[in-house]
């Protein structure tokens, strides 16, 4: 059923995360690197890249990625066929795994079935990087089953035989991915609804007898030496730190309340999903995902019934005698729990792969319910149906995983306002770009990605990936001041990028050698080494060149001579925050502002680096310099935008839109705030009007 299901997966290509994981990670590639694995973390590839990458520990998989390419190529094909037998292997061991639970011939067909082609997996096998997700089922599932090998074994000998096989199971499923931790906690539930019936039967100790613990002691030891090693790839860390902004996870900053209406929201998707795959998605971002504001949200309450019902269902069946149900139950909460963002906020908000690991136990679920069911011909036509229909939606998915061209297109189809979907399908188009040979189709190409790049950018400011991809496609378009504009963006919000810096200087020298402004207003400061007005102009200039460095020089040099002007200040604060160094502006802009209290472009600057920095106490004084600010300047719309992200991030979203509402209203029809805010509003929630 799986391979049927999958079988046009083979013909694509390394796609999304793929790509640098697998296709192009030296760690794969190279020689001599199976030990590099084992001590660090997965995306140490890219550690000089992005500082703030997600910290993984996943040598599985990785060790898998780089024997398969050993043995099969660097093409993608064995690499997804491998994907392919062992999401065939997962589903037959859900079946095993439902015989287990009480299910006869026929329910353990459904499950396995079920699991096989539901359309939410879709991602995990024509995804390389799935093979975690694969990985980690494989070893929870083995885990399980070696488990009840080794309590209904005979001998001594066999009981040590599958309780290392399983002891083995468990650390290959913690090193796959990070949420096969919850394993351990699985052996114990599975073992609660066989071993403890087992044991009744034959009139032995009872299952929750201190001594009969015992017996899960093997399973800690694989688990603690995965955690040793994971903390010292990591670091000296044991998980992730929370996601850094909205864009990737929009969780980030929400009040307690709002935090608590989103995990409710998040566990009703994925059950929509996995009942109803009418969109599936590579990216779920801002404007794809808006984070519930009431409990009246649609996703909140099917969040709530689900769990309401399985609370029910699982007390009515443990009465009945049906304890199997109630496992299964805590099975899919346990293994869920990891991801749900109720204790730590990871990466992502919503993502489809993440599903794969739960749904083993919704698959078994799905195969119990049919166990009195008459196999004749109308629950044969239906379940004919059901099997077409997710066989069919799994081939149209898959064929959308070609390649990163067609992935991102058929994300920004169905996603055509998404941050995330706008970024991705417009970096795709500024990658196709360098690769064809007409000039008027590279033209319109990058026409197409700028605008689409421009308005992630009007979704989310702080959207680092969409302003280096801006640079770089107004770069190759020759429109070298843009470019540098928004790499200097990009390489202020993510310092020392590899890339992003090499080209900035690339434009940076292009521009400096045909300044013809640079070398006259040098010569205007050696003439008038007094003069302010001088030494601002070039500082602005070296600025404006992406020689931020050198303006910084400028600005430390006299610095003694105009500490006192106010002017200085501000451009001392501007040159410091396009270097990253925020605590240092503020503290600029805190002398600029003892110098001038009642300047209210002075007070919204300020409070937005406050805002940016969020350290104990900077809300609170960003919205006190706002409300000063709108107080010396009630008309003035970028007061209402610092206002509105303030509120935006206590959760009050409709106050927000409100103050958005009246920045647009005094932002000049056509102006680049007036559309901006009206994306940003929208962004939050308000109702498009047509305006912008």
């Amino acid at each position: 059923m799986s391979l049927f299901c999958y079988a046009n997966t083979l013909s694509n290509d390394f796609c999304d995360d793929g790509i640098p994981v697998v296709r192009d990670n030296s760690k794969i590639t190279e020689p001599n690197q199976w030990g590099v694995i084992w001590t660090t973390d997965y995306w140490s590839e890219t550690k000089d890249a992005t500082p703030n990458r997600d910290l993984l520990y996943r040598p599985v998989a990785l060790s898998s990625y780089r024997l398969v390419r050993a043995i099969g190529g660097d093409a993608a094909f064995p690499q997804l066929l491998i994907n392919m037998l062992l999401h065939a292997l997962n589903s037959l061991l859900v079946a095993r795994l439902c015989r287990h639970m009480g299910g006869n011939d026929a329910a353990a067909i459904v499950a396995g079935a079920v699991f096989a082609a539901l359309p939410i997996h879709s991602e995990v096998i024509n995804n390389v990087v799935g093979r975690a997700d694969l990985l980690a089922v494989l070893g929870v599932l083995s885990a399980i089953l070696l488990h009840r090998r080794s309590v209904t074994a005979t001998t001594e000998a066999g009981v040590v035989k599958w309780r290392i096989a399983a002891a083995v199971a468990v650390f290959a499923a913690m090193g796959s991915k990070e949420s096969a931790l919850m394993v351990v906690p699985a052996i114990v539930l599975f073992d609660g609804y066989w071993y403890r019936r087992w044991r009744s039967a034959s009139r032995d100790r009872s299952w929750w007898h201190p001594r009969s613990f015992l017996r899960f002691t093997y399973v800690l030891i694989p688990a603690g030496l995965n955690l040793l090693l994971r903390f010292q790839a990591l670091g000296g860390h044991f998980h992730q730190g929370p996601a850094l902004t909205k864009t990737v996870n929009v969780l980030v900053d929400a009040p307690w309340w709002q935090h608590s209406l989103g995990v409710l929201q998040l566990w009703g998707m994925y059950w929509v999903k996995t009942f109803w795959p009418r969109i599936l998605c590579i990216n779920y971002s801002i404007n794809t995902i808006r984070l519930a504001t009431d409990a009246l949200d649609p996703d909140v309450i099917i969040g709530v019934f689900v769990l309401l019902a399985m609370i029910v269902v699982s007390v009515l069946a443990w009465r009945r005698g049906r304890r199997n149900v109630a496992f299964l139950c805590a099975g899919i909460v346990v293994t869920y729990f990891p991801t749900s963002n109720i204790w730590v906020l990871i990466q992502v908000f919503f993502v489809e792969r993440i599903w794969y690991l739960p749904s083993v136990f919704v698959a078994v679920l799905a195969g119990l319910s049919v166990l009195r069911l008459k196999w004749r011909g109308p629950a044969l036509l239906v379940a004919a149906g059901l099997v077409f229909a997710m066989t069919s939606r799994c081939w149209i998915r898959n064929a959308e995983w070609q390649n990163n061209d067609t992935l991102y297109a058929s994300t920004y189809a169905v996603h055509r306002h998404a941050v995330g979907a706008l970024r991705l399908h417009g970096n795709s188009l500024v990658q196709k770009s360098m690769l064809t040979e007409n000039p008027a189709e590279r033209s319109i190409l990058l026409q197409e990605a700028k605008l689409l790049l421009k308005q992630a950018i009007a979704i989310d400011l702080g959207f680092t990936d969409a302003q280096r991809s801006l640079g770089h496609a107004y770069f190759l378009a020759g429109e070298l001041k843009p470019a540098l504009e928004h790499l200097q963006i990009a390489d202020m919000q993510v310092p020392n990028h590899p890339p992003t810096v090499k080209l900035l200087e690339h434009v940076s020298r292009i521009l400096s050698a045909h300044d013809t402004e640079l070398a006259p207003l040098k010569r205007k400061v050696a003439e008038h080494p007094d003069d302010v007005k001088y030494e601002i102009a070039l500082v602005r200039k070296l600025r404006e060149l992406g020689l931020k460095k050198d303006a910084l020089a400028r600005l430390e040099k006299a610095g003694d001579r105009f500490e006192n002007v106010l002017e200085w200040q501000v451009e001392y604060a501007v040159t410091l925050v396009y270097l990253n160094l925020r605590d240092d502006a503020i503290d600029h802009y805190y002398m600029a502002l003892s110098m001038h209290q009642d300047k209210p472009q002075l007070l919204v600057e300020l409070a937005m680096l406050l805002f940016e920095r969020r350290h104990e106490g900077d809300l609170e004084e960003a919205w006190t310099l706002a409300s000063r600010a709108e107080s010396l300047a009630p008309r003035m719309a970028v007061v209402f935008v610092c206002k509105a992200e303030i509120v935006a991030l206590r959760g009050n979203l409709k106050e927000a839109v409100r103050l958005y509402e009246q920045a647009i209203d005094l932002s000049p029809p056509g102006s680049e705030i007036r559309r901006n805010c009206t994306k940003r509003a929208a962004a939050l929630g308000r109702r498009p009007d047509g305006d912008g």
